[in-house]
């Protein structure tokens, strides 16, 4: 922009130097112009100052988490989320057009931080041993279901969707399918298709979760439980 500015500034003057010589009999007249810059439109409902998309998602996100935990999808409304995050309706509208569309961007958020929480737990695990690497797959996975299924009930069922549509190519089973896949390179186990792998796991794992939760297991059971059916499903005895 300034190099744009000083560029205009000495084509001005040059032109009223040009003109200077050829007319001297206007030798007052002005030698330049300057035009104001016209102010860029502002989107409509868009913040004021400077843009700090990613803290204000971050903000209106949490307020929703709140609220949507507390109320549920359907009683919680975009006013409501809107005053809990200290932002007008403009505000929140600019970025999330409807209740549906920060649903589906909480979603990717909730995804995003189970996904991290497990593989935070694998990474414990030696880098080599990969029946420990899934163990700590399997205890990650229990232990963020459990911390965050309140936020997980309200994601996956809040817009009435059924199960099976919320976590089609979802990066929880992206993820053990990687694992698997990479358990199979290194030759600890044999598999053909480490996606469909990955599925009959996670659904085992979720119902394993689920009795927990419904007190018909011990939650800290759940690991030990779930370790040999999966090392069964890859084909590994021990």
């Amino acid at each position: 922009m300034v190099s744009v500015l000083h560029t205009t500034v000495w084509y001005t003057r040059y032109q009223c130097f040009q003109t200077s010589n050829q007319h001297a009999a206007m030798t007052n007249a002005k030698t330049e112009n300057t035009l104001p810059l016209a102010k860029p439109a502002s989107r409509r409902g868009a913040p004021r100052g400077p843009r700090k998309a990613h803290a204000r998602r971050a903000t209106i996100l949490e307020a929703a988490t709140t609220l949507l935990v507390a109320k549920g999808y359907e009683s919680t409304t975009m006013d409501e989320i809107a005053a809990e995050a200290g932002v007008s309706k403009g505000t929140l509208y600019h970025y999330y057009a409807t209740k549906a569309e920060l649903l589906q961007s909480l979603r990717h958020a909730f995804d995003k931080e189970i996904v991290r929480r497990i593989q935070s737990a694998v990474e414990h695990a030696p880098a080599n041993d990969w029946p420990q690497r899934l163990r700590a797959w399997i205890t990650g996975a229990a232990h963020a279901y459990f911390a965050m299924s309140e936020l997980h009930d309200v994601v996956v069922y809040g817009s009435g969707m059924p199960f099976r549509n919320t976590m089609q190519d979802s990066e929880i089973t992206r993820n053990l399918s990687r694992l698997i896949a990479d358990g199979a390179q290194a030759g600890a186990w044999q598999v053909d298709d480490p996606h469909w792998i990955a599925v009959t796991m996670f659904y085992c794992y979720r119902g394993g979760c689920d009795e927990a939760m419904l007190g018909a297991v011990p939650a800290e059971d759940i690991s030990e439980r779930l370790y040999p059916i999966f090392m069964r499903i890859l084909g590994v005895r021990e």
